[in-house]
């Protein structure tokens, strides 16, 4: 019995650390958020392209100070799995057309908040080869046609 008294009040403790690290974390602007698990887009080289860039993030992010966080690579992750699921679901390229302009106007958004440093040259020619990629896929453009140039800021 005392034993268990004992292991349920460091259980507690535990909890009450726990909650305090999180929130003076926040309160400090530390960030503790990890890398969410990508959705799938259904498509396997697409997946392991987007995993790759994410690592590519995380891995800069960790020898070097960028304006960027964990967030914004998620958010980057998302937008390109959200873009690549839709697209696969249209039937044209005047369907598509649309989901890779407002794709890139968030990617363009994104990378402003970020100071302009979360798609810097390599992170954009993935970027872009992944967006090629899905509608190349789709039979709507060649590998070689940038079909996101005429709104990409970055």
């Amino acid at each position: 019995m005392k034993k268990n008294s004992i292991l349920l009040v460091l259980l507690v403790l535990v909890i009450l650390m726990t909650g305090y690290f999180i929130y003076t974390s926040r309160v400090i602007g530390l960030e503790v958020t990890k890398t969410e698990k990508m959705k799938s887009t259904g498509d396997k080289e697409i997946d392991n392209l987007i995993t790759t860039l994410i690592k590519s993030m995380e891995d800069y992010r960790k020898q070097s100070n960028p304006s960027y966080t964990q967030n914004d690579i998620n958010e980057c992750a998302g937008l390109l799995s959200d873009y690549s699921t839709i697209v696969f679901k249209t039937h044209s390229k005047e369907e598509a057309m649309p989901i890779v302009k407002s794709t890139v106007l968030k990617l363009n958004n994104l990378n402003k908040k970020c100071n302009f440093s979360l798609i810097e040259t390599n992170e954009r020619e993935q970027i872009v080869e992944i967006i090629i990629l899905v509608g190349n896929k789709m039979k709507y453009n060649s590998m070689s046609e940038d079909i996101t140039e005429e709104w990409r800021e970055w």
